[in-house]
């Protein structure tokens, strides 16, 4: 799978299906006191409520499967999954912190605006324009207003909570929103390449894709073509080398980090900064048994394997 373990994939699934399912199943024991339009989610795991371990769960194991969807979603920025992870270990949190019949509680209230608040940021530091761009949804183009979305939805869910209007709607609607895009994010990294095509060219230039295949007798040297360069933005020359092997794997590109920009079959796959990184691009493409160590498999530019500085 492209930078996602199956795991995440089933944990992912599971977590709106969860949450949904918990509150249609809790609202309804709760007898005609209970008002899904006014009343929050809270409610049903809170004390006084009907059988509230069933909501309780259900916000529980959500919670763990942000956390697992965390750990596999590989494609992601780091930022973006530490985000989703500690968003999960706030709504285990909320779980096991009830509202009282009177009153409120400080420990459930500030787990709640916790665990959204990095809900709501993640779809943005997740975004990562240097990793294989047929992810869509971590795009900053679409990653970046879903978060403005739920930064507003948070302002409206405050407005209807202060007004005593429909607060328990707003929140199962922003709660499922935050419940289903990780879903929506997995979906985007495993749709099949040939579906998304590839990127466009700008206007005003020239660019060829060369059609390459896997094994350096199956591809005869051709004349420096360009493709896009998912790294800089810009444009570069492919080609020779890059044409000639499976994996080419560029000079050292200096600076506080140093790395080096990694080409599969003609395409850019993203920096690298150790050969372990080699690696995993070429697994995220579904290219699992790369020898770094074959020069058939592997061009070396600007140095071999062991340099990196």
């Amino acid at each position: 799978m492209r930078g996602v373990a199956w795991w995440a994939v089933l944990s992912s699934a599971v977590a709106p299906v969860v949450l949904v399912g918990g509150w249609l199943v809790s609202a309804p024991l709760q007898g005609p006191g209970y008002d899904p339009l006014t009343d929050t989610i809270s409610e049903l795991a809170g004390d006084g409520a009907v059988d509230p371990w069933m909501m309780a769960g259900a916000i529980g194991t959500l919670g763990v499967c942000h956390l697992v969807t965390a750990l596999g979603l590989r494609a992601a920025g780091v930022l973006g999954r530490l985000s989703l992870a500690l968003g999960g270990v706030a709504a285990v949190l909320v779980a096991f912190s009830p509202v009282p019949m009177s009153g409120g509680s400080m420990r459930h209230s500030s787990s709640v605006v916790v665990g959204y608040a990095f809900l709501a940021v993640w779809p943005a530091l997740a975004a990562y324009r240097r990793r294989d761009r047929r992810a869509w949804a971590l795009r900053p183009a679409l990653a970046l207003p879903v978060t403005v979305l739920f930064m507003l939805g948070a302002l409206w869910f405050a407005d209807e909570e202060w007004g005593h209007g429909d607060a328990g709607l707003v929140e199962r609607v922003l709660t499922s929103g935050q419940a289903l895009w990780p879903l929506v994010v997995v979906a985007s990294c495993l749709m099949p390449a040939v579906a998304r095509g590839p990127a466009p060219e700008p206007a005003g230039e020239s660019a060829v894709e060369p059609a390459v295949e896997s094994t350096a007798e199956s591809v005869e040297p051709g004349p420096p073509v360009t493709i896009r360069d998912a790294w800089h933005g810009g444009w570069v020359q492919a080609g020779g080398m890059s044409a000639k092997t499976l994996v080419t794997v560029h000079a050292v590109v200096p600076g506080p980090r140093p790395f080096r920009r990694v080409e599969i079959q003609g395409y850019d796959a993203g920096p690298a900064f150790r050969p372990e990184d080699v690696l995993r691009l070429c697994r995220d493409r579904g290219h699992h048994d790369v020898n770094l160590d074959d020069p058939a498999q592997v061009t070396w530019v600007g140095g071999d394997a062991r340099t990196w500085s």
